[in-house]
């Protein structure tokens, strides 16, 4: 997932409608999974109004390997993690959010996964990791 964290889908409700977006998800040597965005989006009524999401990683270009979290998104308002994961950024958040962690328009996801389906390549199968 980390190496494919540029090329990734986000799925949130709106109402009975699924919705996808592309999204970078930042992730964690210990897999933790952030989403940064604007606290005015889209993605953020989906999810205050229903927070399971499903989010896909695809290696490019063939996309071999993928990985799909099924889980929940929740906004995460603390200044110290906001820091913690600009940093961890492998992209500019600034050409985004000039005012930095501290902008009123940062908003921070975490990603809590609920399931895991991975496949390391078409002829491999599927595989499951459920988190305790």
């Amino acid at each position: 997932m980390k190496e494919n964290s540029l090329h990734a889908y986000l799925a949130t409700s709106d109402g009975a409608q699924p919705f996808v977006r592309p999204v970078s998800p930042i992730v964690e040597d210990d897999m933790k999974v952030w989403l940064t965005t604007f606290s005015t989006s889209r993605k953020i009524s989906h999810i205050r109004q229903n927070p399971r999401i499903c989010l896909a990683f695809v290696e490019q270009p063939q996309g071999d390997k993928a990985a799909v979290i099924f889980g929940e998104a929740h906004v995460v308002p603390d200044l110290e993690e906001k820091r913690k994961v600009w940093q961890l950024a492998r992209f500019d958040l600034s050409q985004h959010f000039s005012d930095g962690p501290e902008s009123k328009e940062f908003c921070l996801l975490r990603i809590v996964p609920k399931k895991i389906e991975w496949r390391d390549s078409w002829e491999g199968g599927t595989k499951t990791y459920r988190p305790i």
